[in-house]
């Protein structure tokens, strides 16, 4: 997941000679496509049967039949996303209770699998993902939040924080309940050793629709004021944008300090994260611009001038324009 921003980054990675491990998959890896192609085959069969179809997928997901619930599994995700594609010329299936549901189940399900072995993993990793596509975080979120546990795998509980991420983003409200358990179980992924878990959990903190009241914002609060000084700079600058989105101004040295430390970047491709990062950093000050104390606003002055006149990427001397107008 991005951490610093849901946009998906558009350059090609860089090309590596084949590894060791890619060259055992090809042996391996062929089997499996042919297995693939069938189901393939079979799903979209299925797709087109019509606008009921979805009915169908959720009985299967309730197979005890791997390659039943798992056919039911890609295509009930298949049809998520077409099906938010299509905008309001589709059936709306975001919101329905029901694949909710029974995708939360079948989640739950596989977690609650003895041995958590490379094919169960995998499927989990799936399905946290395709959860993200729902827009029911009551029916949802405690299954993700059982995801996030350190007893599964780190890709899992990524997917799972991830889409946390996605439906808050989308969400009116959550349960009082839901919500201060969600909120919960992310301060505990903020505090784990491995850094992408805390980045993710930080800038999701900021993501959940709680009020600026109540047990679970102060909780919230609490622990991202904690991480403005996290050892992994990313996760403390995720946790100033998250603070920021509540109108707390707790970020500033944070903010001051990517700003001042982009300015003489050179290398674009190594940047590329940075770049998404400092966006998101430049819309959070113009968007508190009126909070700033005079010292405060004349020093984001200077450093976001000098980013808008030299920073190497144009997306950025236009941003840094914006928020320079926002200031003044």
């Amino acid at each position: 997941m991005p951490v610093a921003s849901t946009e998906w980054g558009d350059d090609l990675p860089p090309v590596q000679p084949p590894s060791a491990g890619f060259i055992i998959q090809l042996f391996v890896v062929p089997a499996l496509i042919v297995l693939a192609v069938v189901g393939v085959w079979a799903l979209f069969g299925r797709l087109a049967a019509g606008e009921t179809d979805w009915r169908g997928l959720v009985q299967d997901l309730e197979s005890a039949n791997p390659h039943v619930y798992k056919r039911a599994m890609f295509g009930l995700a298949q049809l998520l996303d077409n099906d938010r594609r299509l905008g309001e010329k589709g059936q709306h299936l975001a919101g329905n209770s029901e694949i909710g549901t029974a995708l939360a189940k079948r989640l739950n399900v596989m977690l609650d699998a003895a041995k958590q072995d490379d094919d169960i993993v995998s499927f989990e990793v799936y399905l946290t993902r395709a959860i993200g596509l729902l827009d029911q975080p009551d029916a949802t979120f405690p299954a993700l939040q059982r995801a996030l546990d350190n007893r599964y795998e780190v890709e899992v509980r990524k997917g799972a924080v991830t889409s946390i991420a996605l439906i808050s983003s989308r969400a009116v409200s959550i349960a009082p309940e839901v919500e201060m358990k969600t909120t919960e179980a992310i301060v505990g992924l903020s505090q784990e050793s491995e850094p992408t878990l805390r980045r993710a959990a930080a800038f999701t903190l900021g993501l959940l629709p709680n009020r600026n009241e109540g047990p679970a914002a102060a909780e919230r609060n609490q622990r991202l004021t904690v991480m403005l000084n996290d050892a992994d700079w990313m996760s403390s600058v995720n946790a100033a944008i998250s603070l920021s989105r509540w109108r707390s101004t707790a970020g500033y040295s944070v903010f001051l300090k990517a700003c001042q430390s982009s300015v003489d970047a050179k290398d674009a491709a190594a940047m590329q994260d940075d770049i998404t990062v400092l966006r998101n950093v430049l819309r959070a000050i113009g968007e508190l611009a009126s909070q700033w104390d005079d010292a405060q606003r004349t020093e984001f002055r200077n450093a976001v001038k000098a980013l808008a006149e030299h920073h190497h990427e144009q997306r950025i001397r236009i941003d840094a324009e914006s928020t320079l107008a926002a200031l003044k």
